[in-house]
């Protein structure tokens, strides 16, 4: 895929917080042009092409690192500073925890 326009994705408005946040993961769709940022304990989505934020999610925790899932459409698999493993399914706006450390220990 080749990239010919520049696209500011808008951040303003997350957390709606007082201070702004700053993203500190992101990825793009292997096949989609779509990019999924990680802003304090939320997950965007956006068009790449437009700049449109598609959907978002909070997860609850920082991400650490994050994947699409190559066999699902907008799901994006997340590992959190906890080290909890976390997928995050945007067309369903739902969330699943696949691996918690917490539950390890009992």
């Amino acid at each position: 895929m080749e990239w010919t326009t520049v696209q500011h994705l808008d951040l303003r408005h997350v957390g709606r917080g007082l201070k702004p946040l700053q993203p500190h993961a992101a990825v793009f769709h292997p096949t989609q042009a779509v990019v999924a940022v990680a802003i304090g304990t939320f997950i965007i989505e956006f068009d790449a092409l437009t700049g449109s934020k598609i959907s978002s999610l909070d997860i609850g925790a920082r991400v650490v690192r994050m994947e699409y899932t190559p066999t699902s459409g907008h799901t994006v698999i997340s590992i959190l500073e906890d080290c909890t493993i976390r997928a995050c399914d945007f067309d369903s706006e739902q969330t699943l925890v696949l691996h918690s450390p917490e539950k390890e220990q009992n």
